[in-house]
């Protein structure tokens, strides 16, 4: 599995992960598990009242349970946001969720809808808890591997102009996409469209094209902090950089990875950043 960056240059990888993590992980899991818990409680438990409080109660003990057992294994959050894999916690929760629904109906289990509602909205919860947690994995690989690392450039910069207009409408559409889906789901009746918060959770990450990054060029990689991760990957994984009278890019080596693309106006030092990216990377005009 590709990795950001060499094991063997982290210095605090073996702690274990602490609270917070630990919360979101547990948490994740249990939103992960809300279908199985509804399948089970269902066979199990009559009534939508009992069914809804036997679901909080699994819930919660599958919560401190799975947060206690990661809070235990030292150096999990480092390995994951280590790992260029690890973005499947946000994709994850979706097909599974269908598929455990599915499962349940052709089995002919009796769902009350609340229950059902409420597993619905645990699916949805496990994604934006997959988001979280890959970003607080992210930002601890990256805290670990720039421990005492020092910068050779540091820039803040938005997206260019261009860029930032394509990121607030496709999050303006993802959004209202939304929100009809929900709003045809409880009037309409049409179940399928419950679904569609997914454009929801495939826009979001646009919104934030309109802030500013703080960009770090270092010895171990390139940093990318953002007021909700930070992201560190080698110099091995960009190809090159162009600076234009409009932009500054640092282009990837994989072709299916975005580049990283800067408003050039926003760059105080642009003769700094050139000088410590062609100390890793070719300059492309």
């Amino acid at each position: 599995m590709a990795t950001h960056s060499d094991a063997g240059s982290l210095r605090g990888g073996a702690e274990r992960p602490d609270a917070p993590y630990a919360l979101v992980a547990g948490l994740y899991v249990a939103a992960l598990l809300a279908p199985t818990a509804v399948g089970a409680v269902s066979t199990v438990v009559a009534g939508g009242a009992a069914r809804y409080v036997a679901l909080l109660l699994a819930a919660t003990c599958v919560t401190t349970g799975a947060g206690w057992y990661v809070s235990r294994v030292p150096g999990l959050a480092v390995a994951l946001g280590r790992r260029d894999a690890t973005w499947l916690l946000a994709v994850v929760p979706l097909p599974w969720q269908v598929g455990a629904f599915v499962a349940l109906a052709a089995a002919g289990v009796d769902v009350p809808t609340a229950v059902a509602l409420l597993g619905l909205f645990a699916g949805a919860a496990a994604s934006l808890l997959g988001v979280a947690l890959v970003a607080m994995s992210r930002t601890r690989h990256a805290d670990a591997v720039l421990d005492g690392v020092d910068d050779l450039a540091r820039w803040e910069a938005r997206w260019p102009p261009r860029w930032r207009r394509v990121g607030k409408v496709t999050a303006v559409v993802g959004g209202l996409a939304a929100i009809l889906g929900l709003a045809a789901r409880f009037v309409l009746g049409w179940e399928w469209a419950g679904s569609l918060y997914v454009f929801l959770l495939l826009s979001t990450p646009f919104a934030g094209m309109t802030n500013a990054r703080t960009f770090r060029a270092t010895g171990a990689g390139l940093a990318v902090e953002q007021p909700l991760q930070r992201t560190l990957r080698p110099w091995s994984a960009f190809e090159s950089y162009t600076l234009t009278d409009e932009a500054l890019v640092v282009r990837t080596a994989e072709p299916w990875r975005p580049a990283h693309r800067c408003d050039r106006t926003d760059v105080e030092d642009v003769d700094a950043v050139g000088t410590a990216l062609g100390c890793h990377l070719p300059r492309r005009d």
